[in-house]
């Protein structure tokens, strides 16, 4: 009996149950309501679950009365007359744009990844769609068409910023708001969720993309965390620490070209290394193509760096200020409207940055008084405009000066020798941009920019004799060179069906290039060059298979400084998997048209200056990149491993013997390696490994021996190291440490033999963290070169030959142990 009277009350309570199932009902009562608000309302009142474009329903009024038995009649009545369509996956109730009974032939997801608080769009993310991979532009925007999928499972990703999985509808105005890792929020935890972290690398051929929040732990992080992210990558060298330029995959200088908001970056760093010729409060994200870009990209033969700058808050102003034991750095961010800003940034050395150690005497008999002088400034200026429907305007500016001389005397027995040298540099620039995402998913943009470089290079000579009183000049020589660079280009892409997306494109360039030089009062060279060319693309991205991609490109340029044509085909092809692993290759032929070319003095100096390629006395640039790559991302794991072989010819380099005779003599060049990237994240810490191992040789003309030999910045291996580890909540560690096994450095312009000195350094920074109310600040310390290991710099040092015997070196951007105190905070 007990078991039966327990099977009539299970029976009694289903029936009970499933009676109140069935006579669920869903009553409303609603007049002229935005139909977003009815949806929440109902969402609370009945613990139902809708996903729907909020904006795109807010327009929408309805007035609906009554009782109804189910979800499906309550949404029919609410949508009626609407064209909006719903669709039940799972247990989520999807609402999106389309006209009732008609299913659409194409269905497009369009939109913007911003950063929540600040409403920046964040250039550079990374969108999976189902099995198609998107990168979004420098506006944040994307866009995807398919006739398959009518509502989309989107992944959106930024570095340092948490990962947003979720269901979107077809629409063209999706706003998709990230979160920033270091975003402070006291009163929530967010648990079991992922966090983009520093570095993605294998998503396109030799592509690197980085963020501006990890920059903010490294070590000398307040002036130069550009750099400072740059040099731990990959194929970047940071041996050396070239004073002007980057060393990609064997590039020689002047190859690769550094962009700011389009404007072209003439020198990355400047004479202190420790300062960078971008103020790291303007950055907001970084993309590096190290090789086998597609035809959208500059004619350069090396590599390319893309850094977007920050577009300003909007919603209140904000301040930052940074002062540490060498500069100033502030930015202000104002809002002029509710979608414009305006940003202003400035920073300068506030003390003479070098003295008398800073010079290499200990060799001399007779030591060497020096008197150096310094002084670093830079303004930034940038007016940003948004629009709702993702459209972005800017105007952004820069300006800096780099000025570094010294005075260096020796008093001997019978002489006492006199040098004096001073170099300026000084660099303003200036860009433009429009873009607009159409409904249909369209995009173009229109982008002008130009920047220039003014340089002028001095040095004095003499030596008096003390006995007579008489004076004998040695050297008496100024240089001025002037470099530009404008540019105008238009492109516009549109997307076909399968995510088959097509893009064109056409340009105009010039470029200005004057160079003075005067020796003992008397010119010896004056000339000044412009060169115009266009330039137009095409490239598609055509899907083979479910997974890889095939991407052809062609770019085309006319020059009409040389009246010639130069075709570039380029050509990519990756596999995309929703799973770990994921390869690409590519190969392209690239063409550029101004250089720098190598420089061997009569003073044994080794240097280079930009020159305009004519196509007869200085070639244009040819060069031909081959790349391979694959890598393995599972959990917080990630492998990568590049593979690369570069050509180069049309190489130039001047050897002038005394100051009435050079020659010049043209070569050619090539460098192959491979490098190899491995990061694991956990918790709230990260660690990386970078390995390359690589070759560059040159041949030039003049060589004793008719073959290839080690090029001046060739390096066989280099292992770099870093990690960042947080602990007590607001304390942050960083370390880096970098081995080079050293650059060739020749006696002179003929000779074979070379030295071949390591490189090594390891810094180190420990930080601390406050937040209270709106204000953020942080403090801490760096400790560069804290082993003090003596390092040569690759073309970084001033010769002065004394004698036959003895020669002085002024190593002016020589980073010994470097104690950094600094504070920095915003509000």
């Amino acid at each position: 009996m007990p078991v039966k009277r327990g099977l009539l009350i299970l029976l009694l309570m289903f029936y009970l149950g499933l009676s109140q199932l069935q006579g669920q009902e869903y009553r409303v009562e609603f007049t002229e309501k935005p139909l977003n608000r009815a949806l929440i309302e109902l969402r609370q009142q009945y613990s139902l679950r809708f996903s729907f474009d909020d904006r795109n329903l807010s327009a929408y009024f309805i007035s609906v009365s009554g009782t109804f038995s189910s979800v499906d009649k309550l949404l029919n009545a609410l949508l009626a007359g609407l064209p909006l369509q719903w669709e039940l996956m799972g247990n989520v109730y999807v609402i999106f744009q389309g006209a009732k009974g008609i299913q659409p032939s194409r269905f497009l997801i369009a939109g913007q990844v911003l950063e929540k608080g600040t409403g920046e769009p964040l250039a550079f993310s990374h969108i999976q769609i189902g099995d198609h991979s998107l990168v979004t532009d420098v506006k944040g925007s994307f866009s995807f068409v398919s006739d398959e999928d009518s509502v989309f499972s989107m992944k959106a990703s930024h570095l340092g910023c948490f990962v947003v999985d979720t269901l979107l509808a077809p629409g063209s105005n999706h706003k998709i708001f990230l979160t920033p890792f270091s975003y402070d929020l006291p009163e929530v935890i967010v648990r079991d969720n992922i966090v983009a972290r520093s570095v993605q690398v294998g998503e396109r051929p030799g592509l690197i993309s980085l963020n501006t929040y990890i920059a903010d732990y490294l070590p000398g992080n307040g002036d130069n965390s550009v750099f400072n992210l740059l040099r731990l990558q990959p194929g970047v060298v940071a041996a050396g620490e070239q004073a002007g330029d980057l060393i990609i995959w064997g590039s020689y200088e002047g190859t690769s070209r550094v962009k700011f908001d389009g404007m072209t970056i003439w020198g990355l760093k400047n004479f202190n290394d420790n300062i960078s010729a971008i103020n790291p409060f303007m950055t907001k994200s970084v993309e590096v193509l190290k090789g086998g870009f597609d035809a959208s990209f500059d004619d350069v033969a090396g590599g390319l760096v893309n850094i977007a700058g920050k577009t300003g808050k909007r919603q209140r102003a904000g301040f930052h200020f940074f002062i540490n034991n060498e500069t100033l750095n502030g930015m202000v961010e104002t809002p002029l409207s509710e979608k414009s800003s305006l940003t202003l940034a400035y920073r300068q050395t506030y003390y003479d940055l070098f003295d008398a150690e800073d010079v290499d005497n200990s060799d001399l008999e007779y030591r060497i008084a020096v008197k150096p002088d310094y002084r670093f400034r830079d303004f930034n200026a940038k007016y940003a405009s948004h629009q709702d429907d993702g459209s972005l305007f800017y105007i952004s500016l820069l300006g800096g000066d780099d000025d570094f001389s010294y005075t260096a005397e020796q008093e001997r027995q019978r002489n006492t020798i006199y040098q004096s040298t001073s170099e300026e540099n000084h660099q303003i620039g200036g860009s433009v941009y429009w873009g607009k995402n159409r409904k249909n998913g369209d995009h173009f943009q229109i982008k002008g920019a130009w920047s220039g470089l003014f340089s002028t290079y001095g040095v004095e000579r003499n030596i008096s004799n003390n006995r007579f009183n008489r004076q004998f000049s040695g050297i008496d020589k100024n240089t001025e060179t002037n470099v530009g660079e404008g540019n105008l280009k238009f492109d516009y892409g549109f997307q076909l069906l399968d995510n088959q997306r097509i893009s064109f494109g056409l340009e105009g360039i010039s470029n200005t290039l004057s160079i003075q030089e005067d020796s003992s009062n008397l010119t010896v060279l004056d000339s000044e060059y412009s060169a115009m060319r266009i330039a137009g693309f095409v490239k598609d991205k055509i899907p083979l298979l479910p997974r890889i991609v095939f991407q052809p490109g062609l770019r085309y340029n006319y020059s009409f400084y040389t009246s010639s044509g130069y075709p570039d085909p380029r050509l990519e092809l990756i596999y995309e998997s929703q799973g770990a692993f994921s390869a690409s290759a590519a190969w392209g032929a690239y063409h550029q048209f101004i250089v720098k070319s190598s420089l061997y003095d009569e003073t044994g100096n080794f240097r280079y200056v930009w020159t305009l390629a004519d196509g007869e006395d200085i070639p244009v640039l040819e060069a031909q990149h081959w790349v391979m790559g694959a890598s393995w991302k599972r959990n917080d794991f990630t492998a990568n491993v590049d593979a690369f072989y570069k050509t180069v010819n049309g190489l130039t380099r001047y050897v002038r013997f005394n100051q009435s005779e050079e020659s010049v003599y043209k070569g050619e060049g090539y460098s192959l390696g491979v490098d190899v990237f491995l990061k694991r994240d956990f918790n709230a810490n990260t660690i990386w490994i970078s390995y390359s191992l690589a070759q560059a040789k040159e041949r030039f003309s003049y060589f004793v021996q008719d073959d290839y030999r080690r090029a001046p910045h060739d390096q066989r291996h280099e292992l770099k190291i870093a990690g960042l580890m947080r602990f007590f909540k607001r304390f942050h560690f960083s370390a880096a440490y970098v081995y080079g096994s050293g650059f060739p450095l020749y006696a002179n312009y003929l000779s074979e033999e070379y030295t071949e000195p390591d490189y090594s350094r390891l810094d180190v920074a420990l930080f601390y963290r406050l937040m209270r109310g709106n204000v953020k600040a942080q403090a801490g310390i760096s400790l560069l070169n804290a082993l003090n290991h003596y390092n040569v710099k690759y073309i970084s040092f001033e010769q002065i030959p004394l004698d036959q015997l003895y020669t002085a070196y002024i190593d002016a951007e020589a980073v010994t142990f470097t104690p950094l105190l600094f504070l920095k905070f915003e509000f």
